[in-house]
């Protein structure tokens, strides 16, 4: 995933928000489920765009990194983390 946290003044937000753009595609969607992400990297400070164009072509900039950051074996190891595990409903 890579995540667009802050203010995204494209889009003159008056409150911070975090964003999360999944990068798997799911054959169903998971609206109501609980969702867990590891931030596990930076990739670059928040800015303004002059475009709607500009802003996408950066985001898909942010994306082809993470997936290439994604792949390192490090990374990699995240998967087995605990803390992505489901738990058991209470």
């Amino acid at each position: 995933m890579v995540m667009s946290l802050g203010w995204n003044p494209f889009y003159k937000n008056e409150r911070r928000s975090a964003e999360v753009h999944i990068l798997h595609a799911y054959a169903e969607d998971f609206y109501g489920c609980e969702l867990r992400v590891v931030v596990a990297g930076y990739i670059r400070p928040e800015r303004n765009f002059a475009s709607l164009a500009e802003l996408i072509d950066a985001i898909n900039n942010d994306i082809a990194l993470a997936r290439n950051s994604l792949a390192r074996p490090a990374y990699q190891a995240l998967k087995d983390s605990d803390d992505l595990k489901p738990t058991s409903a209470a």
